[in-house]
């Protein structure tokens, strides 16, 4: 079953009457880590993630809220909510993040329905709820049915020499299928201090190409603690890879002898709903997503590797970290880019999972997993 497929088996599961979401528990979870859950409320669901780059206490989370396409800002601890982004009807969110910069707020969003890269702001008085959006810049289309599938969204908000790109850059990763038409875009000229984000002249580095390309659905995009990219790729044509990218010749686009293929195949088992929701901590370890099976048969694993000392030479040792019985995991981020995600810790990362249940229905809920040591209480506010 290819990634498409396993989309609209669950488009056609989710349309039929009635079927309530089955509870998602964790199979194995590692010793010092403990599993719990965020209720997003009743019949709501989420679809994509981005951390709070202010305050790690909550998460972004867009997703159906209410009946609505929506992106809310989520307490982890208490799970209220508060609506920052209803979507206009058509408009669908397939990935996003977002930016803060000295309390100015913008966040940028993948649109498949509109081939569209949006951003949306938090214009005065800065209440928290964004209620301006913008064409920030059109994607380059390179599928040939001349569609944009995005997939992943991440802006850079420092520069960096290992990419050979200026801080505030931001990057789209598209999964537009085939063997080799995935590529990640680099945007330059994002500035919240532009209204319309035109007057900062927008434009692709480099100019009308891809910085990045030759894979195709898209797994996810992450930077390490050097600055290098890692780019997850869900089918390379029958298993998943993860890629790393560092610009050597600082031409700004990653040519050849400039990336490696860390991971060439993520499970040994048959990988039908691919490899997803790449995400990344604070040591420098990448996790990923292995999903197959349908009900009964269902599982995830959670596979986790650490980036090597010569990544563009070596492969990564790939080990399971954790397995859940779910056959999907859509997205899955850290609230935190410096807290340590070691067991017992206190007061560590804490990692934040959209799953599908076992036949492939949308989760009331978030699933998380963090160390077992103490927790301080609304105590990750970062200034």
């Amino acid at each position: 079953m290819t990634r498409s497929q396993v989309l609209c088996v669950a488009f056609l599961l989710l349309a039929g009457a009635g079927r309530s979401a089955q509870d998602v528990p964790f199979l194995s979870l590692p010793p010092g880590y403990v599993a719990g859950k965020v209720p997003l409320g009743t019949s709501n669901y989420a679809t994509a993630l981005a951390p709070d780059p202010a305050d790690e206490n909550y998460v972004y989370v867009a997703g159906m809220f209410g009946g609505r396409a929506r992106i809310v800002r989520l307490d982890l601890w208490n799970a209220q909510r508060t609506t920052v982004f209803t979507c206009p009807t058509s408009v669908t969110v397939s990935g996003f993040a977002v930016y803060n910069a000295g309390g100015t707020y913008a966040i940028l969003v993948s649109d498949n329905q509109h081939d569209r890269l949006w951003e949306l702001r938090d214009s005065s008085p800065m209440d928290g709820v964004f209620d301006a959006w913008y064409e920030f810049i059109r994607p380059i289309l390179t599928n040939p049915g001349g569609d944009w599938t995005g997939s992943a969204v991440l802006i850079l908000t420092t520069g960096s020499t290992r990419l050979h790109l200026p801080a505030k850059t931001a990057l789209f990763q598209s999964e537009d299928g085939g063997t080799t038409q995935g590529e990640v875009l680099a945007v330059t000229g994002f500035d919240t201090r532009c209204v319309p984000p035109e007057k900062c002249l927008p434009s692709f580095q480099p100019p009308n190409g891809a910085y990045f390309s030759g894979f195709n659905y898209g797994g996810g995009i992450v930077l390490d603690s050097q600055g290098r990219l890692l780019v997850a790729s869900s089918f390379y044509p029958a298993t998943g890879k993860v890629w790393i990218c560092e610009d050597l010749n600082q031409n700004g686009v990653i040519g050849a002898g400039e990336s490696n293929i860390l991971v060439a195949r993520a499970s040994n088992t048959t990988e039908s709903a691919g490899l997803s929701a790449l995400a990344i901590d604070s040591a420098d370890r990448c996790y990923v997503s292995v999903g197959w099976g349908f009900g009964a048969t269902v599982r995830t694993q959670i596979q986790r590797f650490k980036i090597p000392a010569n990544p563009l030479r070596t492969t990564a040792t790939v080990t399971t970290f954790a397995t859940l019985r779910s056959p999907y995991v859509s997205a899955a981020v850290f609230n935190s880019p410096v807290r340590l995600f070691e067991p017992f810790v206190s007061n560590g990362a804490i990692l934040v999972i959209v799953a599908n249940d076992s036949f492939y229905g949308n989760l009331d809920y978030l699933l998380t997993v963090r160390p077992s040591g103490k927790t301080g209480v609304r105590a990750w506010r970062l200034y």
